[in-house]
């Protein structure tokens, strides 16, 4: 949960390096949004201070109606459903498409959403490294998940799996394999995303 500026910066940032950009934003990229901007960023960076806004009791500032409303639209015109404070930080979202994350979800960091997938229903714990393939849901109430779960292609998760690094395919999904974190097997590209995330924490995590 984003309690501080501090903890705000590194959220964004994260957000941005696990989509393979820099942890700040700079002038090239920043000519580039004028005529092509990154709206999956934009709605992140903006979902981030709804975030922040909210748990520190700030809803009343201009700020926060400047964010919530960018939020709101972004979210309408990507086809995001997604609640501030459902997830931990280097959430990557490869593409636009129908995302709905139900407000009780809370799943932890490195996780990814493809199109058309979906978590409704309350209680849902997810842990770190989820990975939501195309068309995959997660369905039912009070429902707990292991760390680094990948569900496959229009799988439907409906009851809990609180094993680690495996495979959950189907519907309704059981266990098809055990597989390791999804940024180990899909590329180096990945797991030096996220060495470059740990690194900028312990940054984050030092004295102000």
């Amino acid at each position: 949960m984003i309690l501080t500026k501090k903890e705000l910066r590194f959220y964004i940032a994260a957000d941005r390096l696990m989509a393979g950009k820099t942890e700040r934003i700079r002038f090239k990229e920043r000519l580039r949004n004028l005529l092509n901007p990154d709206h999956i960023l934009n709605y992140l960076k903006a979902m981030r201070k709804v975030a922040y806004y909210k748990n520190t009791k700030k809803k009343g500032s201009l700020n926060y109606y400047y964010y919530q409303r960018a939020y709101t639209r972004l979210g309408i015109r990507l086809g995001f459903s997604i609640d501030p404070n459902s997830f931990g930080y280097g959430l990557l979202i490869p593409h636009y498409g129908t995302i709905v994350i139900n407000s009780d979800t809370k799943a932890g960091n490195y996780c990814v959403l493809h199109t058309s997938t979906c978590i409704g229903g309350s209680g849902k714990v997810i842990g770190h490294g989820l990975y939501l393939a195309s068309g995959a849901q997660i369905m039912g109430a009070e429902l707990t998940l292991g760390e680094n779960i990948s569900i496959g292609s229009n799988s439907m998760v409906n009851k809990s799996f609180e094993a680690s690094n495996v495979l959950l395919t189907g519907s309704p999904a059981t266990i098809k394999k055990k597989t390791s974190a999804w940024y180990d097997r899909d590329g180096e590209v990945y797991a030096q995303r996220v060495k470059a995330v740990e690194t900028l924490l312990h940054k984050y995590s030092g004295p102000s």
